[in-house]
């Protein structure tokens, strides 16, 4: 390779591009300028290799001077954006429902980038709690014939970025004050409340990030994402989605086979035991790790079979981080080597 690639970050003041940045050092690719990018007014700035980089404005960049764009916020704002990008000729690697209906997006499992595909398209990675669920039921599934999953995940308030994590942490200081609260970025009072509707409702009762999760399950399960049925709510969390799942099947789902499954899954923590204190919650086990933590596991009769309830917790930007990274590599191994020769 005679040259390194230069990446633009849009939503490059976010905790999403921070988690993002921290993982692409990791992983050592042939990053070379890196430009990270606010959507509002450029105030901040990130780290990367050991460099302050100061967020400059999206709207004055020059989109060719980037080889690969990533999209790290969730604000509708992003869209022109992207779409500017990809007028330019840019791949673009993001995550959110706010692209999940873009006609240029391509659902993509990070895993299995397909070599022949062109690379300058919208690369949308399944987000934080699809690749949760994903992650428990490939271990399960089919062998021990799983045959109906429901899902309760509870999202933490930096999957909205900046913005989300400093409206709960205001909402909380506001409400302590005994002063009134006014919400912005939710829907309604997000501090001390659980808010089940996260985006917009859709014409069938579900809402935009649910059908954004359906999609992520789809890419990453197949045809299996149909026996999946879930609801998701925002909770007062900073950092770490949490999900209560509950299996259902025949024989072969028994609590020791799910268990000792589970046990030997790569990616997967299993924290069973039963004493005060010793499940998995998001402030306490999954901070900072790119591990799905399972507990709570219970087993129960089901309507003509067998049921097993679990509970997961995981770091949501890490885990959204890493899937970028990985579609990213993915693409500079299979079909940006010309850009780098």
């Amino acid at each position: 390779m005679s040259r390194l690639l230069n990446i633009a970050i849009l939503g490059g003041d976010e905790p999403l591009a921070e988690a993002l940045l921290k993982e692409l050092e990791e992983r050592d690719l042939p990053i070379g300028a890196v430009h990270p990018l606010s959507l509002g007014e450029a105030e901040t700035s990130i780290a990367f290799n050991g460099e302050d980089l100061p967020c400059e404005p999206a709207g004055e960049f020059d989109w060719k001077t980037a080889d690969l764009v990533f999209a790290t916020s969730r604000s509708q704002a992003v869209t022109a954006f992207v779409d500017a990008a990809l007028a330019a000729g840019r791949p673009v690697i993001a995550v959110g429902e706010v692209l999940a209906g873009h006609p240029g997006a391509a659902p993509t499992d990070p895993g299995r980038v397909p070599p022949e595909a062109p690379a300058a398209r919208l690369w949308l990675a399944p987000d934080a709690v699809a690749v949760m669920l994903a992650r428990v039921l490939r271990p399960l599934g089919q062998a021990l014939g799983v045959e109906r999953v429901d899902a309760f995940a509870g999202l933490a308030v930096s999957t909205r970025g900046r913005e989300g994590i400093e409206e709960l942490r205001d909402q909380v200081s506001q409400l302590f004050s005994l002063n009134a609260t006014e919400p912005g970025v939710f829907p309604l009072q997000i501090a001390f409340n659980l808010i089940p509707q996260v985006g917009a409702v859709l014409d069938d009762g579900a809402t935009k990030g649910e059908a954004g999760v359906q999609s992520g399950l789809r890419c990453l399960l197949g045809e299996r994402a149909g026996q999946i049925q879930f609801s998701l709510v925002w909770a007062p969390v900073f950092y770490g989605h949490s999900i209560a799942l509950h299996l259902m099947g025949g024989e072969g789902l028994s609590l020791e086979n799910v268990r000792a499954r589970l046990a030997a899954a790569p990616g997967i923590q299993l924290m069973d035991e039963r004493i005060q204190g010793g499940c998995p919650t998001p402030a306490t086990d999954a901070a900072e790790s790119l591990d799905v933590f399972v507990g709570r596991l219970r087993a129960g009769a089901a309507e003509g079979g067998n049921s097993v309830r679990l509970w997961l917790v995981g770091d949501n930007l890490r885990l959204e981080a890493s899937n970028l990274a990985q579609i990213a590599e993915r693409l500079i191994e299979k079909q940006l080597k010309s850009v780098l020769s």
